[in-house]
């Protein structure tokens, strides 16, 4: 990994969301293959070059602006989720920190602008945690911390309820499954969780399922009901564009969701789609993006959501391939996944949405980082955040897409 500093350098004066264009170990366009992780891109260029920052996909405008702190901002241990407010200038990190034998579970809120930590609020004492969910109004942030659904007045920064899912039918002795996939409706009002099923060490396994929450305009929230899922590993859960209908990857498949009503009812099982992890949903609503499991050899699928029918869009290779954070750009122009996220050789790849085809002059690489843990794409669609290991902490680093 390249160790010299490079200078940051930004474009416009006013954007919502803040670049930080990294120094130290340089984020930068790689110009190779996507399939292939790159070493750190702009390798040979001056100490003290600009990183280019990438043309803006030509369905967006080119709002971009850069400040902040080039060297990234520690936001903890290490970094459980991560997600940015709807105005673009604001990042809500989930970290666990280290307190002895505990690892204390922390939201800490990061002004985008000045790249400083703002607010801190502890939400467990010990325990785990997954990625957090903001509605679209930007008031509330949901997160599931070990066995509650949490939900937090991004205004106050408080904690407004912690609910425990509903008794789950299962045998004696055995143990409820966990809360995984996380997604709220457009207006706030419901919130859904997928929940694993029950299993029994050497006794197997039983389904998963669905849960609904309400969410009422105090904020506390109350389950409304569950659904019963085909398969027992219940991962992401993505909600078509309006909230009509959720898509939620399981490991027999996408099981499709009718929203309409109160409690949801299951539609069908995607065809041509084996396990999947990670859902995400186009800005348009017509395609939901899968990607398989290790059984899948890092296939990625498209789902055209007025049929159901799967393809396999993106093929990484032939065994087992590290592929995680599925998102779609704002304007829906761009596909992005992380690759190797737990290695130094971490890297975004680009596809364009409307052809399907990798972009290798758009791959980002050489973050500087031991590893990434968590990204998202800021509102506008120009800028990328990453969190992810430097020695014994965690960092929150801001590129340019």
């Amino acid at each position: 990994m390249n160790s010299r500093a490079w200078k940051a350098r930004w474009t416009g004066a006013a954007a919502l969301a803040a670049v930080l264009l990294l120094t130290g170990a340089g984020a930068g366009v790689a110009g190779a293959d996507p399939t292939t992780p790159q070493a750190t891109a702009g390798a040979g260029a001056p100490d003290g070059a600009s990183v280019p920052n990438r043309a803006a996909a030509p369905d967006e405008p080119d709002t971009r602006a850069g400040t902040g702190l080039p060297a990234g901002t520690a936001v903890g241990w290490r970094v459980l989720g991560l997600a940015v407010a709807p105005e673009g200038t604001k990042a809500y990190v989930v970290a666990a920190d280290r307190s002895g034998s505990r690892t204390p579970v922390v939201l800490r809120t990061v002004d985008l602008r000045s790249g400083a930590v703002v607010a801190e609020l502890p939400l467990a004492a010990d325990g785990t945690a997954g990625r957090p969910v903001v509605s679209q109004d930007g008031r509330r942030l949901h997160v599931i911390v070990a066995d509650r659904l949490v939900t937090v007045d991004t205004a106050t920064g408080t904690v407004l309820s912690r609910t425990g899912a509903p008794e789950q039918e299962r045998p004696a002795g055995w143990s409820p499954g966990a809360l995984t996939g996380l997604a709220v409706s457009p207006d706030g009002s419901r919130v859904y969780v997928g929940q694993d099923g029950p299993a029994a060490d050497g006794l197997g396994v039983r389904p998963g399922r669905l849960l609904v929450f309400g969410a009422d305009r105090a904020g506390s929230a109350g389950t409304v009901g569950s659904v019963p899922l085909p398969g027992h590993s219940v991962s992401g859960v993505a909600l078509q564009t309006g909230g009509a209908a959720a898509y939620v990857a399981t490991d027999l498949g996408v099981e499709h969701l009718d929203t309409t009503t109160a409690v949801p009812t299951v539609l069908r099982t995607v065809a041509r789609l084996g396990a999947a992890t990670e859902l995400t949903a186009s800005p348009d609503g017509l395609r939901v993006y899968a990607l398989g499991a290790q059984s899948s050899a890092g296939t990625g699928y498209a789902v055209d959501t007025a049929t159901d029918l799967a393809r396999p869009v993106f093929t990484f290779a032939t065994g087992p391939a590290d592929l995680h954070y599925v998102a779609v750009s704002p304007g829906g122009g761009r596909l992005y996944l992380l690759r190797d996220s737990w290695t130094p050789q971490a890297a975004v790849l680009s596809f364009d949405t409307a052809t399907d085809a990798g972009l290798p002059g758009e791959t980002l690489t050489g973050f500087g980082l031991e590893g990434v843990s968590a990204t998202a794409v800021v509102p506008g669609g120009h800028a990328l955040l990453l969190a992810g290991i430097r020695g014994d902490g965690s960092y929150l680093r801001t590129v340019a897409l």
